[in-house]
């Protein structure tokens, strides 16, 4: 148990106030300001709980380089960035990012919403044909596998 100075917390995460350890594990510091290196009023776990307690969306993070490919097709099935933004209202830039790979990782509210706008897509394109742009890359995908088919041997 560690020992030092205690601080009460009586935020929502907790039935009754609870003594929790002045560390960085269980408490946010102020910064700046008169107060900086304080604990803030409400530890760690209370100061998230809202998002915690709401179950409207996914919370955290996933790679990036998981959503890759599936934002390579969306952007090409959309012919670029500003129209997959206009279509779909996510942001040009974070697209560019998971696709130049600078981003190592995303939210996953904005992971589910890529795969929605993406099935979305594909509905569309069912509907109504693919653009240009997704076709030559599809065109070229598919003389690449024939290619390494070709120097492996089957």
């Amino acid at each position: 148990m560690t020992t030092g100075p205690w601080k009460v917390c009586t935020g929502p995460a907790h039935p009754q106030p609870t003594r929790l350890p002045m560390d960085e594990e269980h408490w946010h510091y102020h910064r700046t300001g008169p107060k900086a290196g304080q604990p803030v009023a409400r530890c760690r776990l209370c100061t998230n709980w809202a998002k915690l307690v709401v179950k409207d969306g996914p919370h955290g993070t996933v790679p990036a380089a998981k959503l890759h490919h599936l934002v390579k097709e969306l952007v090409d099935r959309c012919e670029g960035c500003p129209e997959c933004q206009r279509r779909h209202g996510l942001r040009a830039e974070t697209l560019r990012l998971i696709l130049t790979r600078e981003q190592a990782t995303v939210q996953k509210k904005t992971a589910q919403r890529i795969l929605q706008a993406l099935a979305e897509q594909r509905r569309e394109d069912r509907r109504n044909g693919t653009s240009a742009r997704f076709l030559k890359a599809r065109q070229r995908q598919a003389a690449l596998e024939e290619r390494l088919t070709r120097l492996a041997g089957y």
